[in-house]
């Protein structure tokens, strides 16, 4: 008999609206099994096959009071089934999932579950979040690692963390991409002037701090030297800098997402934190366009120089002088977006994993 999939989310990922809800569907979506089923919490009543939303105002406190409405219709939905696997995203804070696994081991007992981590939760608090809830998230996030069949994590380099961290040995299953068909015949945003894109919520304080010192200590330099380049953001409805060259165009579809990208003189993403592996940079890459970035900007991809379509530096000036020196480079290298396309590819990567880890018998 063939496993049953039940892979659970703490957010909205259907409708994707971030990097990433927009991993999480893609993985979703990509189970090579028609027996998978999704529950997710979601602020729309919006319906879809295989996936059983739980509707709530998206915020921390509705999560820890509809947690038990979540596992129960869980419970009754696996009632009747066996050879279950749980997959929860680690993609929101670890003690929605340590309290969820509590809740649904007294009745699944015989369920094995995997966590889908997309980044080191607690890496990520202890930059911004008190010491008590930074210490909680460590808490809850080694009771996961030591009590879960299976920890993923989306690079080499975290897995060498959690194995310092937690002492176990995670699995690797990177991030990767659900591409639009013929993505080079994609057409570019017409402008008369030469742009620089990056894209991310400022909600998320990485996205904002990179933002800042793109905004504040990069792009002045760049203008000075050539006024004539823009900077254009996608991703936030509005932005706390007003600057000449800044160019602000809201939340787009994926459509438009793709014609600015495309359109772009560069993409650059200097990001000061790495936490897993940045989905707006893998977007690059597979339409092969030319990367000013920082080394966290770039973490735990597996870039190939041969394209020389990729710049790393981690000093403000240098930036600055990159982007001046490779604003009149090819748009698309054909080469390159054929290559990260292939090894992007969300199919590809998740039905390697399933086999790898033989899921599916």
């Amino acid at each position: 008999m063939k496993n049953n999939f039940i892979i659970v989310n703490f957010f909205r990922v259907t409708d994707p609206y971030s990097g990433g809800s927009e991993v999480s569907f893609n993985f979703f979506k990509n189970i090579p099994s028609k027996k998978k089923w999704l529950f997710q919490y979601s602020n729309k009543k919006k319906k879809h096959n295989n996936v059983e939303s739980v509707v709530i105002k998206n915020t921390k406190l509705q999560k820890f009071i509809y947690l038990n409405e979540l596992a129960n219709r869980i419970k009754k939905f696996c009632k009747n089934k066996k050879n279950l696997i749980i997959i929860i995203e680690g993609a929101s804070w670890a003690g929605y999932t340590y309290i969820l696994y509590k809740i649904l081991k007294k009745d699944l007992k015989s369920a094995k579950f995997i966590y889908h981590s997309q980044n080191i939760e607690y890496v990520i608090r202890k930059y911004r979040e008190n010491f008590l809830i930074t210490f909680l998230t460590k808490y809850f996030e080694n009771f996961i690692a030591k009590n879960f069949n299976i920890f993923t994590c989306t690079s080499s380099h975290e897995k060498k963390t959690l194995k310092k961290l937690y002492g176990i040995n995670a699995s690797i299953l990177s991030n990767g991409l659900e591409l639009p068909k013929n993505i080079l015949k994609i057409k570019p945003m017409k402008k008369k002037f030469n742009y620089i894109f990056f894209c991310g919520s400022i909600d998320f304080f990485a996205n904002f701090d990179a933002l800042k010192v793109l905004v504040e200590d990069i792009m002045p330099i760049v203008n000075k030297h050539n006024p004539n380049i823009k900077l254009i953001v996608s991703g936030n409805k509005s932005l706390p800098f007003k600057n000449k060259f800044l160019i602000n165009v809201g939340f787009v579809s994926k459509e438009i997402f793709f014609k600015y990208l495309k359109g772009a003189s560069l993409f650059v993403n200097p990001m000061q934190i790495t936490f897993g592996v940045q989905t707006k940079t893998l977007h690059a890459l597979t339409l092969g366009k030319t990367i000013i970035a920082t080394k966290q900007g770039v973490a735990g991809i597996k870039t190939n120089p041969i394209f020389k379509n990729i710049h790393i530096t981690n000093n403000n000036n240098d930036f600055s002088k990159k982007i001046l020196n490779k604003i009149n480079a090819p748009k698309v290298n054909k080469s390159a977006s054929k290559y990260y396309s292939n090894i992007y590819s969300m199919k590809k990567i998740v039905n390697d994993f399933f086999h790898k880890k033989k899921l599916l018998v």
